[in-house]
């Protein structure tokens, strides 16, 4: 949610009434179909200084601040390294080419279906090179990633051991294959020394409260640089079903905002 401070609650600091900013949804993510929403201050980050729009605001913030906890906590992904990110375009994984150059990746590379390509030639997204999925792993030569992002699952995770080396650390953060019998071969992992772990914000941020700070911050940072633009089409409550259905088509290549005015 995207927003001006009404009111503070007892003891809360750092925020001032009338200040322009972002909340997360806390719980289940729910919430913010809304006029008025109150807000857990630990999820809240400023905006009023930033010169970024709030509707660009709300729409990458929150995944760029889950990408910064996955690439530092997670991934613990070192200044040099390179990242590749599946689904380069969705909204988790948008998010990963800013905050990657921002914590010093050297060469980020994104994969998209065939008919994201068209779209993926017109990103500001920071990313080197953006592929076909399904002209991996031989379009890419041999060459391999210290670090991989995968929301999609499936073939294309299968294919990521590939494009894996020694000390390389495969991501799992979605499942838009719907492939939900995909299994991961322990002993591949074993003799070529590489690690998969799994990111769920819901899961992981619960028991690491103290890293959602930090990434709020760096997702401003990053939008402020244009590190994470993408374009965001603004539509009003009244037309929040239409929002739904063109996210369930998964034909978006722009990220929806409701407003209720």
């Amino acid at each position: 949610m995207a927003g001006t401070v009404r009111a503070l609650g007892d003891g809360v600091t750092g925020f001032a009434v009338g200040e322009k900013v972002v909340s997360t949804s806390a719980g289940a993510g729910t919430g913010g179909y809304a006029t008025v929403y109150i807000a857990t201050v630990g999820g809240v980050v400023s905006i009023e200084d930033s010169n970024v729009d709030p509707a660009l605001a709300v729409a990458m913030i929150p995944n760029a601040a889950m990408a910064h906890v996955a690439l530092t906590l997670v991934a613990k992904l070192v200044e040099g390294e390179s990242v590749l990110v599946h689904g380069a375009l969705g909204g988790l994984a948008s998010a990963f080419p800013g905050i990657a150059r921002q914590l010093g990746a050297s060469r980020v590379v994104g994969t998209v279906r065939s008919g994201k390509l068209e779209a993926a030639a017109n990103t500001k997204l920071p990313y080197d090179w953006i592929i076909d999925s399904a002209e991996l792993p031989g379009v890419l030569a041999g060459e391999r990633f210290d670090v991989i992002i995968d929301p999609v699952g499936g073939t294309v995770r299968d294919q990521s051991s590939a494009l894996m080396k020694p000390g390389s650390r495969l991501i799992v953060a979605g499942n838009a294959s719907g492939d939900w019998a995909h299994a991961v071969k322990t002993n591949d992992l074993w003799l070529g020394s590489m690690t998969v772990a799994g990111f769920n914000a819901g899961a992981f941020l619960p028991s690491h409260p103290e890293a959602i700070r930090p990434g709020l911050e760096a997702a401003v940072k990053a939008i402020a640089s244009g590190l994470c633009y993408t374009p965001v089409d603004v539509l009003p409550f009244s037309e929040a079903v239409t929002a739904h259905e063109r996210m369930e088509s998964r034909n978006l290549n722009d990220r929806i905002v409701l407003t209720p005015q």
